[in-house]
């Protein structure tokens, strides 16, 4: 038998004895191994993971070079420092997953945090102290560039209205049908340019969105102005169905068309009505807070509402419904509903010029401005027709509600409220609590300009927790507060319990704020402060003390106040005093009561049964006599708001227990109610009965301006000048505060602090990073959607520059949305980024230096950003491992070709022998 020789197992064999291997023997040939096998790669059992994770929690440390393992010798030590550093990681990230388990109490919680926060610290020092051989290495993010995350407005050329009407440009408008005439009040140069609008003078033609734009832009040209209107369309969104419990779209629903007013650089635009009407601005919440009907899930569906009223129609004609406008009342202008952010709203005031004052609780970001802690406050300006002017946030590191609103007569705001934890920026007092787990709240008062500026906050505390609920003006300036502490406030006694405080502060010349006294009042029961008014040199407060209602009146003229008469009105018997305001010689005061026989004067209107909402008329002196008017049902009814107009009419809004006069039947769920009574006279002026979303309405304030309403609320348009300017401040742009700070550092130089102050705007802030980085730093401003913010990279290719965040509760850089980590410029070669500098590769752990575990949510982002930062380590060790790497063998393709002769010599040779054998 003969056997065959295939010539390419000859081949293989030559190529074998030559060194060169084919692409099925690379495989199976002679490994040299080039790197240490990663910890990720089973050289760490789960035991010895759980080993680490307990020695840290014991307090021993994170990082250990020592017991990193290398089964290569002679390998660098960089790989040691990386496993090291992986481990440390991977023991930090168990931590944060043992504060997910259940039945931890408070001890451990505590304990387990600051392990983490020992940990956290630990890998951030062991990123900067470390040297690597072949890799470089930062905590935060690597990036070319960075572009801060934070925009501030640039003034806004166009007022935009709600939509006026569906389907086309050629579509009859509602809002335009009738007596529709206003005028527009243009001013430039020091000219003022009045433009009448009347839409009767378009004759026969229909009044649609494209004929009346024309015929405004005509009265406007012909007037010489540059303002212009134009029609703006807003396409129809898809028009869904429910089919099976699945959404199911079934068409289109009609485009929807506004008004649009461009208005030119130089000019300044107003709009007037011939006839007026009151109106009443009331917030709400609307919707069901507990659909599981199980208080402890937080599952409410809850939102707050901003509502306008109009309260006569004597001059104007009543407003209109619009399309598809559910919940609809008579009178009722327009129901916004805010944002999901808005937690709630505390307090509503009108100013002089017709714009809306909100107080909100707000739990994420609003209108564009991040928030520091879990909650924060939030001071909304709204003009007339309920388009939000400006939005300010306090700025709180933890917590912090809003619960008092105050208006001056020369346009400043006070607000005050409750804080815990930071509030940078802020005087604080003696007894301030401090940050962390198990801080109390303290109370704070904030005063803005008439541009929402800050200009100064102060804070206040006791030893146990205080808050501040009512701020009023006085004439010459001062800032009058009243709040509740726990214990005593510096300077004053504890009566027991919660006590009532009142509070003043004036700035002196300088304009460096003073506490000019505080006292305290109240009972050794449950006291709580619900009304505070200025009238001259006193002031007047009501309280619900220990379940009564009482009012007290204090001299303020003198370095101490002196109490001068008080008047108790009974015990409330269940209810609660809700406001307080000043009308001529006489208070008003408000609220809600199972006691029918109040001693606040005369009844002028019966109680009803159950609890009733009521108002009263006391002389402000509190002497004897005035009058008491009752409003409800024979339910539970409760007022929760109360606002006083320009004429002395007395407004209520509150909740409905079940009928009210001329209302016996409900509506919804829980409806609210808002009502003008006629105290003297015991009479109902006039009312509404409302609900809101899945039949729930909760009225929480409300205010008035009695000349509010006009022709101009059907088209969507503001009252008196359009406000189209906003700050420049970045700490009015955002929740940043003055002190707030970041620091900078290019090469081997020392790291500097760029501190805001409260004057700061983008432009002064990009010109203090290009000084802090020795101009090593390109800072450009760019303008995008309405909005400018700051664009930075390196000068050159051989700078880098770090980013680093403040000190703790003074951070900036998160909220200017500017990355922490190095900026470097890269290149790009053979379709790899490299670093320009030519140096070794820079890699980013991107591993924020504030994680935390304070909460669940803050526990799962640290858990994400740990993993994310394990990953880049990998990524560091699979590239240095390719590095070291031989290059891959030649392909198959690559070593055909021709055999050599002798080759095929001795080929045909041995196949002779072959055949000799077997022959």
């Amino acid at each position: 038998m003969v056997t065959a020789i295939d010539s390419s197992l000859l081949l293989s064999m030559y190529q074998s004895r030559t060194g060169v291997r084919t692409a099925a023997s690379g495989s199976s040939g002679t490994f040299k191994r080039v790197a240490p096998t990663a910890p990720w790669n089973g050289a760490t059992t789960p035991a010895e993971t759980s080993a680490a994770i307990k020695s840290a929690l014991s307090g021993r440390k994170f990082i250990n070079e020592g017991s990193a393992k290398l089964d290569l010798p002679g390998a660098s030590t960089d790989y040691r420092k990386l496993f090291a550093l992986y481990a440390g990681l991977g023991s930090l990230l168990g931590v944060a997953e043992q504060a997910g388990a259940k039945s931890l109490n408070a001890s451990e919680k505590q304990r387990i945090s600051q392990a983490f926060n020992r940990g956290l610290e630990e890998v951030s020092g062991y990123v900067d102290d470390s040297s690597f051989e072949k890799l470089r290495l930062v905590q935060g993010d690597a990036a070319s560039s960075a572009k801060a995350k934070l925009g501030v407005p640039r003034t806004r050329t166009e007022y935009q209205t709600p939509p006026l009407v569906s389907g086309s440009s050629s579509t009859v408008v509602p809002a335009f049908q009738g007596a529709v005439a206003f005028n527009i009040t243009v001013k430039r140069s020091g000219t003022t340019f009045n433009v009448p609008i009347d839409l009767s003078a378009m004759g026969a033609t229909p009044r649609t969105m494209g004929a009346t734009v024309e015929y405004i832009n005509s009265q406007l040209q012909a007037a010489g102005v540059d303002v212009r209107v134009s029609s703006a369309r807003t396409p129809g969104s898809p028009k869904t169905t429910t089919v099976n419990g699945k959404p199911v779209t079934i068409g289109t629903n009609p485009d929807q068309f506004a008004l649009k007013f461009k208005v030119s650089a130089g000019e300044t635009v107003s709009f007037q009505a011939p006839a007026t009407a009151g109106a009443v601005y009331l917030a709400q919440d609307a919707g069901n807070p507990d659909p599981d009907g199980k208080p402890a899930t937080a599952d409410s569906i809850a939102r707050s509402q901003f509502l306008k009223f109009q309260t006569d129609t004597t001059n104007l004609g009543a407003p209109l419904q619009q399309t598809g406008e559910q919940n609809w009342v008579d009178g009722r202008v327009f129901a916004q509903t805010l944002g999901p952010e808005v937690k709630t709203v505390r307090q509503t005031k009108v100013d002089a010029d017709g714009s809306v004052y909100m107080l909100a609780d707000v739990t994420s970001k609003v209108a564009g401005q991040e928030i520091r802690g879990a909650q924060d406050t939030a001071l909304l300006k709204y003009d007339g027709a309920g388009k939000l002017i400006f939005a300010r946030v306090l700025g709180a590191a933890e917590t912090s509600s809003g619960l008092g609103l105050a208006l001056s007569a020369d346009g400043k705001i006070a607000i005050a409220g409750s804080v815990t934890g930071g509030l940078n920026g802020a005087v604080n007092g003696a007894l301030n609590s401090t940050a962390g787990p198990g801080a109390l709240s303290d109370s704070y008062v904030t005063v803005f300009d008439a541009e929402g500026q800050e200009l100064w906050t102060q804070r206040r505390g006791a030893r146990k927790a205080d808050e501040a609920s009512q701020v009023a003006f006085g004439a010459d300036g001062t800032v009058y507060v009243a709040g509740r502490a726990q214990s005593a406030l510096p300077g004053t006694t504890a009566i027991g319990g919660w006590d009532s405080y009142l509070e003043a502060f004036k700035p002196d010349g300088t304009g460096k704020v003073q506490t000019l006294f505080t006292t305290t009042f109240g009972t050794a029961g449950t006291d709580r402060p619900a009304g505070l008014v200025v009238d001259g040199t006193s002031v007047v407060t009501a309280s619900n003390e220990d379940g009564r209602a009482v009012l007290r009146r204090y001299d303020v003229s003198g370095a101490n106040p002196v109490q001068t008469s008080t008047r108790d009105l009974g015990d409330l018997q269940g209810g609660e005093i809700t406001g307080l305001a000043l009308d001529g010689g006489e208070v008003v005061v408000a609220g809600s009561a199972g006691n029918p026989a109040l001693a606040a004067g005369t009844i002028t209107r019966a109680h009803s049964g159950g609890s009733d909402a009521f108002a009263a008329r006391i002389s402000s002196s509190l002497g004897p006599g005035g009058s008491i008017a009752y409003y409800g049902g024979a339910g539970d009814d409760r007022a929760t708001a109360l606002a006083v107009g320009a004429g002395g009419e007395i407004w209520l809004a509150g909740a409905v227990g079940t009928d009210l006069p001329g209302f016996a039947d409900k509506i919804g769920t829980k409806d609210g109610f808002l009502t003008r009574l006629d105290v003297a006279a015991g009479t109902v002026e006039w009312s509404r009965r409302f609900t809101g979303k899945d039949g729930r309405a909760a009225p929480t304030s409300i205010a008035v301006d009695n000349q509010g309403s006009s022709v101009l609320d059907r088209l969507g348009l503001p009252q008196g000048q359009l406000d189209l300017s906003d700050s420049p401040r970045l700490t009015a742009a955002s929740a940043l505060r003055a002190g707030d700070q970041f620091t900078i550092k290019t090469g081997q130089g020392s790291a500097r602090t760029v501190t805001i102050e409260a004057a700061d705007t983008i432009d002064t802030l990009a010109q203090k990073i290009r000084r802090n980085s020795n101009f090593q730093a390109k800072v450009t401003i760019t303008s995008l959607g309405g909005q400018r913010s700051l664009r930075i990279e390196p000068t050159t290719p051989n700078q880098m520059i770090e980013f680093a965040l403040g000190k703790d509760g003074k951070d900036a850089l998160e909220l200017l949305g500017i990355p922490e980590g190095v900026l470097r410029k890269t290149t790009t070669v053979d379709g790899k980024t490299l670093p320009a500098d030519g140096k070794s590769m820079l890699y980013g752990l991107g591993l924020p230096s504030n994680l935390n575990l304070n909460n669940d949510v803050e526990r799962k982002h640290a858990i994400a950003e740990i993993g994310q930062a394990m990953g880049v380590v990998r990524k560091a060790y699979i590239d240095m491992k390719a590095a070291a790497s031989p290059p891959p063998p030649p392909s198959a393709a690559a070593i055909s070709g021709k055999v050599p002769a002798y080759l095929n010599n001795q080929i045909a040779n041995y196949q002779a022998a072959l055949d000799r054998l077997g022959g």
